[in-house]
């Protein structure tokens, strides 16, 4: 019978428990998809130091206010339940007069498309989905962070500045020990614990929710045009582990 040296075994084991996905943008990015209002959505590949990085375009085909752009997994496989996950990201833009952008850096939610994922003129992400996102609004300056089980939102202010300088953002789901019932979601931006502003010794700010209902949900890093101009990010980077049943 084989004999499996114990690396081969550490090897297996990880392929097992943990799907695993990561891309500084060193080659178009087969593995995800993009879809956008415009006909010249895209993402094209950018060289740089050290490695590459991603433009994220909403198109100059035909502009117009509130088109929408989105780099996607092929499919929803991210759900609330007794497996965690993380997903992460790393993005820079230019940020336009009025702060007029719509911005989801990272997010993970189920049922949307490049036209809903946040809404028209700034309204945000949907009243109905479930999901945990980071963003910015049209005429807003700074990032929230929101969690999402239907229609029920726990949502934060972050009160960091959405300048545009290059950042990571991280969104990392925790089940409750056990069979859970319940679970926790917890953000980082440039690798801090995301806290609440006002609070008592500044809480993190992790929301715990229920699980019934829950429902698979897609990836993301999106762009929303706040006006009649065409929009773009940087992605330097884009990845997430999700953890898997023995």
């Amino acid at each position: 019978m084989t004999a499996f040296t114990p690396k081969a075994n550490l090897a297996m084991k990880a392929w097992k428990t943990v799907a695993e996905y990561f891309t500084h943008f060193l080659v178009d990015p087969v593995e995800l998809v993009v879809t956008g209002t415009d006909a010249n959505a895209a993402i094209t590949i950018k060289d740089a130091a050290g490695g590459g990085y991603g433009v994220l375009t909403s198109g100059g085909d035909s502009v117009g206010d509130n088109d929408g752009v989105i780099l996607k997994t092929p499919g929803e496989i991210f759900k609330f339940d007794d497996n965690g996950f993380a997903i992460r990201s790393q993005i820079a833009f230019t940020p336009s007069g009025g702060n007029v952008d719509n911005i989801m850096p990272v997010g993970v939610m189920s049922g949307v498309t490049h036209l809903t994922f946040l809404g028209d003129d700034g309204a945000g992400p949907p009243a109905d989905y479930w999901g945990a996102a980071i963003y910015k609004v049209d005429g807003g300056t700074t990032w929230i962070c929101e969690v999402s089980n239907g229609t029920n939102q726990q949502t934060l202010d972050t009160g960091i500045a959405a300048d545009g300088t290059e950042a990571t953002f991280e969104i990392e789901y925790k089940p409750a020990v056990g069979a859970p019932a319940y679970g926790e979601v917890a953000f980082r931006i440039n690798g801090e614990l995301i806290r609440q502003p006002g609070t008592f010794a500044r809480e993190h700010f992790k929301p715990e929710f229920s699980l019934t209902s829950a429902t698979e949900m897609l990836g993301l890093i999106g762009v929303k045009c706040g006006s009649a101009a065409e929009k773009s990010i940087d992605i330097n980077a884009f990845g997430f582990a999700i953890g898997l049943d023995n």
